[in-house]
């Protein structure tokens, strides 16, 4: 309705202004309202439908909706008054009342509302014996009215439905937002802890080494070498950095070249250990999320060999398996710890933050594998699979069984 998508004083203003020209239109009229015969009538039916648009106004303005009463005093009073005095304008009443029923009141009210200025003009044509058609002729506009009504509520109702609609829309976005916020900083936070555990893992040992061997007096050569050595380390974890800021935007990852890397790292690192890589000619193609996901658990897996088990033989292996159809499985193998570890690397272990096996699940939670860690023999053993689906989502997909 007009009035509604209007301000409260505005609509205040606009009904004061439409109820005095109704006044003065009913007055100017005739007959005219009087003290006796058809003016007293006129009057009482004109004070009664005052009454009932000055309710109406209050609480249409208050926005209180007390009673409907107001729209049952305004039909009454503007069906009989439309007959009575069929030059002023009482008939505003009647039209006022049923299209404020249709769009206010449930349907059953709003149709007892339209039949009763039905009814009222009815009554006041056959007591003043005014012409049938104008009742065919109001009745034909007091349901238009009604109808009118109730479709501007129906209106309004959608509106309010789409706002609605369009708020729970913008919350999910913003939700879905948060969660790939959050998503993305768990990934970075897993890249700056698989990186740096790698890192600090051979540069701690080195360390920690050299400053045992020159507390006990060791050569200049021996020291040196060991220095060169951290700085090599040093080296390798810049570009590892650099490698890990190149997957965190999207670029490519050698996962052959990668591990191979990794394995060499790890013998150089670990004086007196030993590491084999065995790996499938199909797993060098694997790309994106799952390639990311296989090098940062074999690397957080040879960490954690360095801090736990020094001096172990480690085995890697990546394949293709032929029963899983195409499935991808990835084991890291230690053969425990030597007897006699490098001095100053059993200060290791008791580095890092505890966040490297959550981390390598998290990892394959997300493309959908599993991954077991659990010990072995005198060792331990990593085993990391991922599914077909991870497999062909990360490039073209691996042929299963090649090699």
């Amino acid at each position: 309705m007009l009035f509604h998508s209007l301000n409260s004083r505005t609509a205040l203003a606009l009904r004061a202004f439409g109820l005095g020209l109704v006044l003065w239109a009913t007055f100017s009229s005739q007959p005219a309202p009087a003290g006796s015969g058809r003016g007293l009538v006129i009057a009482v039916l004109l004070g009664a439908g005052v009454i009932g648009w000055v309710i109406w106004t209050w609480q249409s303005y208050s926005g209180k909706r007390v009673t409907a009463a107001d729209l049952f005093i305004l039909v009454a009073a503007g069906g009989l008054l439309t007959a009575a005095s069929p030059e002023a304008p009482g008939s505003t009443f009647a039209f006022v009342g049923v299209a404020t029923a249709g769009f206010r009141l449930e349907i059953r009210e709003a149709q007892a509302v339209t039949g009763l200025a039905l009814f009222g003009l009815a009554l006041g044509v056959l007591l003043y014996d005014q012409a049938a058609v104008e009742v065919l002729a109001y009745g034909l506009g007091f349901v238009a009215s009604a109808l009118a009504g109730a479709n501007a509520r129906q209106s309004l109702a959608r509106a309010e439905q789409a706002e609605l609609l369009l708020a729970q829309v913008q919350r999910s976005r913003e939700e879905q937002l948060r969660v790939a916020r959050l998503e993305e900083s768990a990934r970075i936070a897993r890249e700056i802890h698989d990186v740096l555990a790698h890192t600090l893992a051979g540069l701690t040992i080195q360390l920690e080494a050299t400053s045992s061997i020159v507390e006990n007096g060791a050569e200049r050569p021996v020291v040196l070498e060991r220095l060169r050595r951290a700085h090599s380390l040093a080296r390798e974890g810049l570009e590892e950095t650099r490698r890990a800021v190149g997957v965190l935007r999207s670029e490519g990852l050698a996962v052959g070249e990668t591990l191979e890397a990794l394995v060499a790292e790890y013998g150089a690192s670990s004086p007196g250990a030993s590491a084999s890589l065995k790996l499938d000619g199909a797993a060098r193609l694997l790309e994106g999320p799952a390639a990311l996901a296989v090098v940062r658990v074999a690397q957080e897996a040879l960490t954690n060999v360095r801090k736990h088990a020094p001096g172990a033989t480690v085995q890697v292996g990546l394949e293709v398996e032929a029963d899983q159809a195409g499935g991808l499985v990835l084991r890291v193998r230690d053969g425990g710890p030597r007897e006699a570890p490098e001095e100053g690397a059993e200060a290791l272990t008791a580095s890092g933050g505890g966040y490297g096996l959550p981390g390598m699940r998290e990892r394959a939670q997300i493309l959908g594998g599993s991954l077991l860690a659990g010990p072995e023999g005198r060792g331990w053993r990593v085993e990391l699979r991922l599914p077909p689906a991870a497999v062909e989502r990360s490039g073209e997909g691996l042929p299963a069984g090649r090699t």
